[in-house]
């Protein structure tokens, strides 16, 4: 916690927002707390269910991401990378996925600080873009490469400075990108085919936030400064491995895995006053000296994603497939935050996330020669522990049903899909790290697209 003393004659207090306010009879300081939001960095970037973007092409978006075993297009990259073994004409695809995301929050009623509130989420629009190449090689081989990005998003609350949550976060937000070369092999029979990339991950992040004193003058609560962390572009090396086995003519599975990563942040504070319209406090607090602007780094620990499939071909016209997909989130045990010109403030804090399974079953039916339909359902559990839930992340378990079509003329593909998710309604049960407790409400809508072309 940085601590910025103020010389004032009166009586003393002390404020200090981290959900809830406190008055104490010491020496009077305000105690400008940047550690309350450092320490809930992982929360946008430790993704989580909530904030993964599994939707990487819109034929498997359709059906419900399951897609590991089947992998017939250039999406397997990300899928499962064994899957473009099978592929053997060049072909190219792009796309992206429209995400629209609602959230509310209703204040616990016998809460004094949120009871009453309603808050919401501002609109935004994301199109997390994808783009895949691959060309087979020979009779066994096929190279590929993908660009994707697997994880981001942001929460953004609406009417942000008057935002009761705002002392804890405003917007956060998350952007990865990642380029994937990949390479895969058949066995002669075409029984079995293994697939690895090589992952090169680029990332940023920015978090932002007020700072509140209590006025001496009133004894309310003001907002004295602004705080934003921004991040510098940072970047890291992963892996993806793959593998497909054909058990028989209509029966299929397959298992991919992609490694965990780190990423190194290296960036800066920057702290902002902002005027109260009290020219006596304003100056109290213009000499207390905010805290200085400095360098601060962190590293954060992404998860594996381990998928395991089966497909079958069994029902005529149908291709069916479940998958269950392991998230590593119990590695995300702390989080380390270091201060490069104030290292008294340097610290760790718990994190304490558990791994996430999320399950998937879709199916694709062919209707004509030249067009699918796409039907998927899934379940994807969470991983955050009650005690995180707040504004920066609000994350839940959630369902989701999709929808999708596909459309091939000559050369040429089109897919598209719709994903409805809905997230359970997750209430703090009075237990947030920052005591600020209610219930939150969440829903979004993923719209994917994807042209292809088949040289």
């Amino acid at each position: 916690m940085i601590a910025a003393k103020l010389p004032y004659d009166g009586n003393d207090m002390i404020s200090r927002y981290s959900g809830r306010l406190l008055l104490r009879p010491i020496n009077f300081r305000l105690r400008l707390s940047v550690v309350s939001l450092l320490a809930l960095l992982p929360a946008s970037i430790a993704l989580g269910s909530g904030f993964s973007i599994f939707e990487q092409g819109a034929k498997a978006t359709g059906m419900g991401g399951a897609f590991a075993a089947t992998a017939d297009d250039p999406s397997a990259i990300f899928y499962n990378v064994a899957g473009i073994a099978y592929q053997r004409k060049v072909a190219a695809m792009v796309g992206g996925t429209i995400i629209n995301f609602e959230n509310q929050f209703e204040g616990a009623g016998d809460d004094a600080l949120t009871s009453g509130r309603r808050e919401f989420f501002a609109r935004h629009t994301f199109i997390p873009p994808n783009a895949y190449a691959v060309i087979p090689i020979g009779d066994n081989v096929t190279v590929g490469v993908g660009s994707f990005g697997a994880f981001g998003l942001r929460t953004n609350w609406d009417n942000e400075n008057r935002y009761s949550g705002r002392f804890i976060s405003q917007d956060a937000n998350l952007k990865v990108v990642s380029v994937e070369p990949a390479i895969a092999w058949k066995s002669p029979s075409g029984r079995f085919a293994l697939g690895l990339g090589a992952e090169y991950r680029r990332s940023h992040i920015s978090l932002e936030r007020n700072i509140p004193a209590i006025n001496p003058f009133t004894n309310r609560i003001v907002d004295i400064a602004h705080v934003r962390l921004d991040s510098d572009w940072s970047d890291a090396w992963g892996f993806n491995v793959g593998a497909i086995f054909k058990l028989n003519e209509t029966c299929q599975i397959g298992l991919s895995h992609r490694s965990e990563m780190t990423i190194d942040y290296t960036g800066d504070a920057k702290f902002t006053q902002i005027l109260t319209g009290n020219a006596q406090l304003d100056s109290i607090i213009r000499s207390s000296r905010l805290p200085p602007d400095q360098d601060i780094n962190t590293s954060i620990d992404y998860p594996s994603l381990t998928h395991l499939g089966f497909a079958t071909t069994a029902v005529p016209n149908w291709q069916i497939e479940f998958d269950t997909v392991w998230a590593t989130w119990s590695n995300f045990k702390q989080l380390s935050v270091n201060f490069e010109t104030t290292p008294v403030n340097s610290f760790v804090t718990p994190q304490n996330w558990e791994d996430t399974f999320s399950y998937r079953l879709g199916g694709n039916r062919h209707v004509t020669e030249n067009a699918d339909i796409r039907l998927g359902v899934l379940y994807d559990e969470n991983p955050q522990p009650v005690e995180g839930v707040g504004p920066l992340l609000p994350d839940s378990d959630r369902i989701g049903f999709s929808f999708g079509i596909g459309y091939r003329r000559g050369p040429f593909t089109i897919e598209a899909s719709d994903l409805i998710l809905h997230f359970f309604d997750r209430d703090t049960l009075g237990r947030n790290r920052d005591n600020y407790n209610g219930t939150y409400k969440t829903s979004a809508n993923l719209l994917s697209i994807n042209l292809g072309y088949t040289f």
